[in-house]
């Protein structure tokens, strides 16, 4: 089968290809976004498989991205990778995972809307990286925690803490000391603010 061709020359690997689904399932990125990814994909990547010849990431190949060592949330980004049921217990990400992932990061595409970068695949994303200990809900530790690695080195602790006591106040409505999903997203599109917190947050 002769390997297709793409934007800047590149050619995709079939097994690549059959992966992505470009045709059948065309995810919210260009063609020529395609080849970007997969170009840094390639870069990142130190793992073959020996049956598919197929490349794929490790936990440790995202370790060395210096983008995500700087990242406060880093450690939370790249478990976020290895969350996603198609990956599962393999601990491998191949190139759908790594833009599957990337894509909760791009602006949501009213035109052409798509799962992967719909408004609740936003949510659940960024819901994952305060769910430290992936309860399904949020405790105010599990909050704080997270306010800490993020703003931790700017602010009082004190005010930290009370960042998260008003929060929690907020958020969860039926009292219970955790926040569920659906009170995660009550707070956020209340706010009508669902990209700027995914990209403040996970910047």
């Amino acid at each position: 089968m002769k390997e297709p061709k793409f934007e800047g020359g590149l050619d995709l690997g079939t097994w690549e290809v059959r992966r992505i689904n470009l045709k059948k399932d065309p995810i919210p990125v260009s063609r020529k976004g395609i080849v970007t990814l997969y170009n840094r994909f390639i870069s990142l990547a130190k793992h073959k498989d020996t049956r598919t010849d197929e490349v794929f990431m490790s936990h440790h190949d995202f370790l060395d991205i210096q983008e995500l060592q700087m990242n406060p949330l880093g450690a939370r980004i790249i478990d976020a990778f290895f969350a996603d049921a198609e990956v599962g217990d393999r601990k491998r990400v191949y190139f759908r995972d790594f833009v599957k992932v990337l894509s909760h990061f791009r602006p949501i595409n009213k035109a052409k809307p798509h799962p992967w970068n719909s408004r609740e695949a936003k949510l659940r994303f960024a819901f994952t990286m305060y769910d430290l200990n992936k309860s399904g809900t949020i405790t105010k530790d599990e909050f704080r925690e997270i306010l800490q690695m993020m703003i931790g080195g700017n602010v009082p602790v004190e005010q930290v803490n009370s960042i998260a006591d008003r929060t929690m106040r907020e958020a969860d409505r039926d009292g219970d000391g955790c926040i569920t999903f659906h009170e995660f997203c009550n707070v956020i599109i209340s706010s009508n603010s669902v990209s700027s917190f995914i990209l403040f947050h996970l910047r």
